[in-house]
C-alpha cells in the first residue's frame, strides 16, 4: 500500500510514516546516526526503527523494493532485510532496536501508585 501525500508506505520488509508529534517525543533519548557515505549496503538481524532528522536517501531491499527517505519520515525496518542505502544528502537519524524496548509490563511496573 502507498499514499504517498501521506509518505506512507507498507511492505514486506519495512513501514514508512510521517512521524506524528507524539514519536517525535519518544525518540527524545534513542541513539544518533550520521552517514554521507553514497553507497553501502546493510542486512537487518533485528528489527529497528528510525527517524530522519536531516538529509535524504533511497533504501533498496533485496525483493526490489525501494523507499526514499527524507527529513521527518519514520522508518521501520524488519529483522531479515537487506537494503543498500544511496545517500543523497548527508543524513542523520535517531533509531533504535526494538529488542531494546521495555516492555509494556516493565513499565507499569515502574509507576507508583499514590495512595488515596
Amino acid at each position: 500500500m502507498t499514499r504517498l501525500h501521506e509518505r506512507i508506505v507498507d511492505s514486506r520488509f519495512f513501514k514508512r510514516r510521517k512521524a506524528s508529534e507524539d514519536t517525535k517525543r519518544k525518540i527524545a533519548n534513542w541513539a544518533t546516526w550520521d552517514c554521507a557515505d553514497p553507497e553501502f549496503q546493510y542486512a537487518y538481524a533485528r528489527r529497528v526503527s528510525l527517524y530522519v532528522h536531516q538529509g535524504r536517501a533511497d533504501l533498496t531491499f533485496s525483493d526490489g523494493e525501494v523507499v526514499d527517505l527524507q527529513p521527518g519520515d519514520f522508518l521501520t525496518i524488519e529483522a531479515g532485510a537487506s537494503a543498500t542505502w544511496k545517500i543523497i544528502e548527508p543524513i542523520r537519524n535517531s533509531y533504535c532496536y526494538h529488542d531494546t524496548f521495555e516492555s509494556a509490563s516493565r513499565r507499569a511496573s515502574q509507576v507508583r501508585m499514590q495512595d488515596k
